[in-house]
Formats: C-alpha cells, structure tokens, sequence
C-alpha cells in the first residue's frame, strides 16, 4: 500500500466519518481524533481490506469499533459542544433560537440513545447507508439492520417527546 492510496482514502472519506464522530458524541475536538484514529486503522489493515463491501462500508465498521472502544476507555459523560452554525439568526432571531432549541434538543435525545441505536440512525439518516451498509457496519443481516433502525426511531421520538414535554413545564 502506497502513501498516495491512504492520501486518496482519506481525501475522498473523511467528511463523511467527521460527520458520523461528530453525530454520535457532538464534539468537534473528540471528532477529529476520533477520525484520525479511523483513518489510521484502515492505514494499517487496507492490506486485509476483501472487497466484500463498499470501502466506505468498511471505514464506517472500523469507525463503529474505534467509537465503541473509546467510549469503553472514556466513561466519564461528555458535555455537547453542538456548534453548527445557524444561517437564520440574521433574519428570523425568534425562529433561530427555536432551531437551536429543536436541535439541542435532538442532539440530547440522540445521545441518550444506545451507541447501537445511534449509529444506526447516524448512518442510515444522515450518511444514507443502504440497509446492506448499515447491517455490515453493525455487523448483522439487513433485515436486522432495519428492525435495529426502527427501534433507535421509536426510541428517539420516546426519548425526544419526553425532553419537548420536559421543557414546556417551565
């Protein structure tokens, strides 16, 4: 393996495992390293890469395991960091500061969630996995992959209506 094929691997592949790091813990810093890991681990085993998935299928699977073995050594609760940027503050304050809300929200329920069921909504939803993807990430059938992603939705929207219901109380 050349350096030149671990350059492309990185250039082409490393939006999209930011974005699922960033998801799955809402912090920028932990994203980074989280991905640099990544991008190592597939340095090291590209050699080992079959080709019985797409290649970014299997960055996302070594991505699942570096996430899962850092929350084993990391058990302390992360704070969230969320700091996407909202275009709508100049124009609509009111309606921004109900995105926000909405957002923050989410991204709590979201992380109230099984690392399981949130990868699975990360990946699916926001990357757009196939449900073949998505079971190779995770390591199951795609029919399991798609009970697995119905469960983490009913989950969330539990777990999203009791925080909207938790707030309204003020």
């Amino acid at each position: 393996m050349t350096k030149n094929t671990v350059d492309k691997l990185y250039r082409r592949h490393r939006a999209s495992i930011f974005r699922y790091f960033y998801r799955m813990g809402g912090n920028y810093h932990l994203a980074e390293e989280l991905t640099q890991e990544t991008f190592y681990q597939a340095a090291v085993s590209l050699d080992g890469f079959r080709g019985e998935s797409a290649l970014s299928t299997w960055l996302f699977r070594i991505a699942f395991y570096v996430y899962t073995g850092h929350l084993r050594r990391n058990r302390e609760v992360r704070s969230l960091d969320r700091d996407i940027p909202d275009n709508n503050r100049a124009r609509d304050p009111a309606r921004a500061a109900e995105n926000a809300e909405t957002m923050r929200l989410a991204g709590n329920a979201l992380q109230k969630l099984p690392v399981r069921y949130r990868a699975a909504i990360v990946l699916r939803e926001i990357e757009g996995l196939t449900f073949e993807e998505l079971g190779a990430v995770l390591d199951v059938s795609p029919s399991t992959a798609r009970v697995i992603l119905f469960r983490a939705k009913e989950r969330f929207r539990s777990l999203f209506n009791q925080l909207t219901e938790g707030d309204s109380s003020d």
